[in-house]
């Protein structure tokens, strides 16, 4: 991908620069990956300079709509006209709106072609093209086009730092693993393995620390057989070098012999909201960890449970104290202990 990645960024500063040199409108484009089952381009728009690209499929298979839906906060187009060195083929063509989003829309062009270059059934093509343009529909309904929040980002951190110390340590596929970090697919809690799951918290607070509770399902332990609660505290530190781009570099390094397990990884931080395009805003907040503690979920511990609810009551937000969940907690030792002996 980082081969992928390089050779787009030289192509785009070459496209930009000749398209400069142009008066008139229309795009400048160069062909990727020659040898494709349905061709594929890169493109600049003139006069604006919009980045784009363009994907050449035949005319029998293209029963689709002349535009696809704009994003909040990104512009998407898909405009289907002919091509004179394509006659049996129209040409759909993905735009940046702005000059602002060129840098986002490079990651999206990465991530089209390396999604559908290896494809060589055409529907198949055009069904997985339009599938990740709603996929990245979805990115910019979630997240600002100028990244993750600060409290998206630790709370990403704290997930990972899970994954990469409790999960992808298991004797299992690193594929497999990844498929139990449900969190990215919105799923009720972050971590599902059958039986039992994971909720992770983190927090930077520093006295009287509680943890912010997003629904009624989140901490009701009724819905599995366990239910643990893994809380992380942290303090922000300028320049540190534990930073989220460097727990995704290190997670990068031990998927880097699995491509599948590389890809599902990728597209899961895609889902939560991470772009390698925004690492320049990450990489100067580090995490020191101060503290970290298992809970198990049950009795009386303080949450709210769905039943509990009035009829009529739903999208509950709520917060509680650590320290009111003391009675609950569980050594580390126990957890892996517990975890390794149901884990599926």
């Amino acid at each position: 991908m980082l081969k992928t990645k390089t050779t787009f960024e030289n192509l785009w500063c070459e496209l930009e620069v000749e398209t400069a040199e142009i008066s008139d409108k229309g795009i400048l484009k160069r062909m990727i990956g020659p040898g494709e089952v349905c061709p594929m381009f890169l493109g600049v728009k003139r006069p604006g300079m919009e980045r784009t690209f363009i994907l050449q499929i035949p005319k029998e298979i293209s029963l689709l709509p002349e535009t696809i839906p704009e994003s909040k906060g990104f512009h998407f187009t898909v405009l289907i006209s002919g091509e004179e060195i394509y006659p049996d083929h129209v040409s759909m063509i993905l735009s940046s709106s702005k000059t602002d989003y060129n840098d986002i829309f490079s990651s999206i062009s990465e991530d089209l072609y390396s999604k559908l270059h290896t494809l060589k059934n055409k529907k198949e093509i055009v069904s997985s093209f339009l599938n990740r343009v709603h996929l990245w529909q979805k990115f910019f309904e979630r997240q600002s086009a100028e990244g993750m929040s600060e409290d998206a980002q630790k709370g990403l951190y704290g997930e990972l730092l899970f994954l990469n110390r409790y999960v992808l340590v298991q004797q299992r596929p690193y594929e497999t693993l990844l498929r139990f970090w449900t969190g990215p697919r919105n799923r009720q809690h972050d971590f599902q393995f059958g039986s039992f799951s994971v909720e992770v918290k983190t927090t930077s607070s520093k006295q009287h620390q509680k943890l912010h509770i997003t629904s009624e399902q989140q901490l009701d332990e009724t819905l599995v057989e366990k239910l643990y609660l893994f809380y992380v505290s942290v303090s922000m530190i300028e320049n540190q070098v534990d930073t989220l781009p460097a727990m995704v570099s290190e997670i990068r390094d031990t998927l880097a012999n699995d491509a599948v397990a590389m890809t599902t990884f990728n597209a899961a931080l895609l889902e939560r909201g991470y772009l390698d395009v925004h690492q320049p805003k990450y990489e100067h907040t580090g995490y020191f960890v101060r503290d970290s503690k298992f809970f198990l979920i049950g009795g009386k511990f303080p949450r709210i449970k769905e039943a509990e609810l009035r009829k009529g009551v739903g999208d509950v937000c709520y917060s509680i104290s650590v320290t009111e969940c003391s009675n609950y907690e569980i050594s580390e030792d126990r957890f892996i202990k517990e975890f390794q002996e149901t884990f599926p």
